[in-house]
């Protein structure tokens, strides 16, 4: 929101969407968007309490709120006026109470006026709180799940969970609870509070994953997704740094939406490929089958259609067509490509096999076109490609050194 309040009376709040929205049913960024601009004395408070008085005498259905919640609202006051009152006189400061007061009350108007319940934390700020780095995984599959580590073996994993929250690693169950009983889901009332359930997945490795509501995801080489145990709200939410080709489960009533760094992909029933590293600049999103709408952090959705791939980059966007089987081959352990330069190729090769390529400075403007069996050993791929172009190279320490003659 970049709307000016500041000279808003009674009647302009009470005829302003954002202001009834958040009033009625508020959430976190409303919450600190209110309270940011009546500390920053951006808005009449007096005309602000007013309107809120008259919308609260239209509600009157008040359930339970939670102590706790309360204490914590009250405790973000509290620090933000201490950290005020030496800058401001006895007169200021027993105004600026006052205000606090009324924001308390307002918050407490907010909890008691609606039946939504307790506000958990969003995916992607727990995304960004846990600062994803792919060189920060460990050479094995990684499963973060209440607070504790579950280590995979092997090159490639298999975890399925069911709608009450039991899963399974391998075939083999790993987490009996119930969701209501265990950890993962905290029940105290008619309020729940999910937990995420973290999935990292190091270069060299790869992971088959299927989610509680029956979605199916393929995660690739370097890849973490953060997700719910159980969907237990009206919107499915996950986030995604790095590379996957997803079946989404159709439920009509509650769309799905993929979180990266960049962009938020929506969708109701649809096969796709996203790669979104956090380490590459651009995101790309290929539409195997029905429909998604994709939408950067801070730009416009763009609406994608089967066999077309949304790239943005630099706050760019770009629509294709492509062939979305040299997309999502990858899957199926083969890597296809048409007219692509050899460094790309060399580089998505390194990333899948967990090595090291030190590339020329200056592009060898040589592309290619064919497919790779990934199973393959790496060396032997590379002497595969040797025989087709100029290309030389070393082995020194799990670090390829790449030359090309004449170069």
């Amino acid at each position: 929101m970049y709307k000016d309040y500041s000279k808003y009376q009674t009647s302009d709040f009470l005829t302003d969407d954002y202001f009834v929205e958040s009033m009625l049913r508020p959430d976190n960024q409303s919450e600190v968007f209110w309270k940011k601009l009546i500390d920053n004395q951006q808005v009449d408070v007096n005309e602000f309490i007013s309107a809120y008085m008259m919308l609260k005498s239209l509600h009157k259905n008040k359930p339970d709120v939670p102590d706790e919640r309360v204490d914590i609202i009250w405790g973000k006051i509290i620090r933000s006026i201490n950290s005020k009152q030496k800058r401001k006189n006895r007169y200021r400061i027993v105004r600026y109470m006052a205000i606090a007061c009324s924001i308390a009350g307002i918050v407490v108007f907010y909890l008691l006026n609606t039946s939504k319940p307790i506000q958990n934390q969003s995916i992607l700020d727990y995304a960004n709180e846990r600062n994803i780095h792919t060189k920060d995984l460990s050479d094995k599959i990684q499963l973060l799940a209440d607070d504790q580590k579950v280590d995979v073996d092997g090159v490639e994993a298999e975890l399925e969970y069911h709608s009450d929250g039991s899963l399974k690693i391998n075939k083999h169950s790993r987490i009996e609870k119930k969701v209501d009983e265990s950890k993962n889901s905290i029940v105290e009332k008619k309020h729940k509070v999910t937990k995420y359930n973290e999935l990292r997945v190091p270069y060299g490795k790869r992971a088959f994953l299927t989610l509680s509501d029956g979605t199916m995801i393929w995660v690739n080489t370097g890849t973490t997704v953060i997700y719910p145990v159980v969907f237990t709200d009206e919107v499915r939410e996950i986030f995604v740094d790095g590379e996957i080709y997803a079946d989404i489960f159709h439920d009509k009533s509650r769309p799905f939406i993929i979180k990266t760094n960049q962009v938020d992909v929506k969708v109701l029933g649809t096969v796709l490929n996203l790669t979104a590293y956090r380490d590459d600049s651009n995101t790309n999103v290929v539409l195997v089958s029905g429909l998604v709408d994709v939408k950067p952090r801070n730009g416009k959705s763009t609406i994608i259609h089967p066999n077309q791939m949304m790239s943005y980059s630099d706050q760019a966007t770009t629509l294709t067509t492509v062939n979305v089987e040299h997309f999502t081959s990858w899957k199926d352990g083969v890597y296809m490509f048409k007219n692509e330069p050899i460094e790309k190729i060399l580089l998505r090769l390194a990333r899948y096999y967990n090595v090291t390529m030190k590339l020329p400075q200056n592009p060898s403007g040589i592309s290619c076109s064919g497919k790779l069996e990934l199973k393959d050993d790496l060396t032997q791929l590379l002497n595969g490609l040797s025989e087709i172009t100029s290309l030389n190279f070393g082995v020194n320490n799990n670090e390829y050194k790449i030359s090309f003659a004449g170069k």
